[in-house]
């Protein structure tokens, strides 16, 4: 069926269940990029009569594919570019989930499936826009860029199309990658981002003579709970724009250690992740680290070292009072009746490395954020339908 005849809803759910099927994982998260989805994209967007588009490839550190596509519309001077990244998180834990990870599942007007809401929702109301849009209305060009590496550090996604020099200053930038479900928050600041790798090297051996070996395990969790008490008790400053208003030190990833229930592991690896407030600096996070790692030394057994991840310094929040904002905000109350406020948050988007050039960007969507990486993540496809209303508002006025 040709997609520009289906009605709306038909529409958002077939681009759903195409896009939806594919993983798109990072190789740093045990996947294979997302060079099948972005593929996928690009018939879509030639099924809608769009072959404009320009692809940006990077191959990886893996030899891994990791597509960039760009779409531009318009003869104006400037562009209104909406941003949505392709790759998602692996789905967990498939016990937790329902519905099939990897298949969209309609349900009463939601959309199930890993990756439906982070940041499928962003590319299907991207799709949405496309099948309606008139070019002879627009009063601001309308760019769309569908990008790699969100989850897993950026370097061939959008740190490598801002090298390319394909957005201007003067450009609006719009980030559908958070939001609320009443689609009343702006956000303009985001917190510092760390992530660190923790090795703690003991000693194996028999379970049942635990005096010839040092439990790497014991020791990772007594390490842990000092690390946890004093990163909170020492940067607990609270910052009413941001929410939560406060850094969160997050114990996540933990690696496997070893096969057997009788043996006791001799190392163990674990990973925290990072959200800073703005008035603490990374380095302060790392120089309190140090200091841990030394306190422990003084009684405990094992060795411990870690390793930087991922490091983002948090940039100038966009001004509330700034273009983007103020159209956003002023198309908002024409169309929903809803006067937007302006936050930050903890998340890590795109737009924060556009903030650090000086451009000023804007994360903004109608969605149920909470549902970000859980099980059976879904998106809603009114909030699609009426975000795409707020923003042909503003290409066309």
């Amino acid at each position: 069926m040709n997609l520009k005849n289906m009605g709306d809803r038909e529409f958002i759910e077939e681009i759903a269940k195409r896009l939806l099927r594919i993983k798109a994982i990072s190789p740093e998260s045990g996947g294979m990029g997302e060079e099948e989805k972005g593929k996928e994209i690009v018939s879509i967007l030639n099924e809608l009569g769009f072959d404009n588009y320009i692809n940006y490839d990077v191959k990886d550190n893996h030899n891994i594919i990791r597509p960039n596509i760009i779409l531009k519309l318009g003869n104006c001077d400037r562009t209104f570019w909406i941003i949505s990244h392709m790759d998602t998180v692996p789905e967990g834990d498939a016990s937790l989930w329902k519905y099939d990870p990897f298949n969209a599942t309609i349900v009463d007007g939601k959309i199930y499936g890993r990756g439906s809401v982070d940041n499928g929702q962003s590319i299907f109301t991207i799709m949405l826009i496309l099948k309606h849009i008139d070019i002879t209305k627009l009063k601001i060009n309308a760019g769309f860029a569908f990008v790699s590496d969100e989850e897993t550090g950026n370097d061939y996604g959008i740190k490598y199309l801002l090298k390319k020099n394909i957005f201007d200053k003067n450009d609006l930038i719009l980030v559908p990658d958070a939001g609320t479900e009443d689609g009343s928050v702006i956000e303009i600041a985001e917190k510092s981002v760390l992530w660190l790798k923790f090795t703690i090297l003991g000693k194996q051996g028999h379970a049942s003579m635990p005096e010839n070996s040092v439990n790497a395990f014991r020791e990772s969790s007594i390490f842990m709970n000092l690390l946890d008490k004093q990163l909170k008790s020492s940067f607990d400053l609270k910052d009413s724009i941001f929410e939560p208003p406060y850094s969160t030190f997050e114990p996540t990833k933990h690696e496997k250690n070893i096969d057997n229930v009788n043996t006791i592991p001799g190392k163990d690896v674990f990973y925290y992740d990072c959200r800073i407030l703005p008035e603490y600096s990374i380095e302060e996070i790392l120089h309190t680290v140090d200091e841990i790692i030394n306190r422990y030394s003084k009684d405990g057994n094992a060795k411990i070292s870690y390793e930087v991840i991922q490091k983002e310094e948090s940039s100038d929040p966009t001004p509330s009072n700034s273009e983007i904002i103020t159209l956003l905000k002023r198309s908002i109350r024409e169309r929903r009746g809803i006067d937007a406020i302006s936050v930050g948050i903890g998340g890590s988007t795109f737009a924060a490395f556009f903030r650090k050039r000086g451009i000023h960007a804007a994360v903004w969507s109608t969605t149920v954020i909470k549902m970000a990486h859980m099980p059976d993540e879904y998106c809603k496809i009114q909030d699609i339908v009426d975000d795409v209303d707020v923003l042909k508002n503003i290409l066309y006025s």
